[in-house]
């Protein structure tokens, strides 16, 4: 008879344990809920364009000699590099930094010198724009704390880049160029409509749409 007393003290036990915590549980799920497929999506694209954004910065260490730019591309790598580790987490490992063939256009590539960094900084400012866009996108509507505190804390990061970018692409000596380059932003189709221009990079091709 014991036995079977202590048997049924901790069946029920358990059972007042269970109906206790079992709320807690419940709570701690709404809390951290599972990441959304639009979420996931912006998670994906975001560490795609990361691998893009370090492939961009480590070809600029090969070919630039501007201080500026240099810095700006070793900052690009270090902060792409944890922020990507980051969205990683979020996604649990499933999903990798792939650079797309076409990340990284050929004819950037293809040039040295100033008319590589104008081009680089170029590049990085349309980017960058379309990316902090998004982020301040995602962070507006996603329902996950972990997703938002990390958008939250990206995106000063990006707007830091975008600013020095933007001093590189303005630098006096490209405002009115004694003998113009081909650059990247050059390559570009045209139409008959004269398009307005940043700093001698049209603005269509800086100021873009979210993902």
């Amino acid at each position: 008879m014991r036995k079977v007393s202590w048997f049924g003290y901790i069946s029920t036990l358990m059972m007042v344990m269970l109906l206790t915590v079992a709320p807690e549980l419940t709570r701690a799920a709404d809390d951290h809920p599972s990441l959304s497929p639009e979420e996931q999506a912006f998670l994906s694209q975001a560490m795609a364009d990361n691998a893009a954004q370090i492939a961009m910065a480590t070809l600029a260490l090969q070919k630039s000699k501007n201080p500026q730019v240099l810095d700006l591309a070793n900052t690009v790598i270090r902060e792409r590099t944890t922020l990507d580790a980051q969205l990683a987490l979020l996604l649990a490992g499933t999903a990798k930094s792939v650079v797309n063939e076409h990340a990284i256009p050929a004819s950037l590539q293809s040039l040295n010198g100033e008319a590589f960094d104008k081009s680089f900084a170029g590049l990085l400012v349309r980017d960058h724009n379309r990316i902090i866009s998004a982020y301040e996108c995602i962070k507006a509507t996603s329902s996950n704390p972990a997703l938002r505190d990390l958008v939250h804390d990206a995106v000063p990061q990006l707007q830091g880049n975008l600013m020095v970018a933007l001093m590189v692409l303005r630098s006096p000596k490209w405002a009115h160029p004694a003998h113009p380059q081909t650059t990247v932003a050059d390559s570009e189709p045209r139409t008959n409509k004269a398009a307005p221009v940043f700093f001698g990079e049209p603005l269509s091709s800086i100021v873009t749409a979210p993902w």
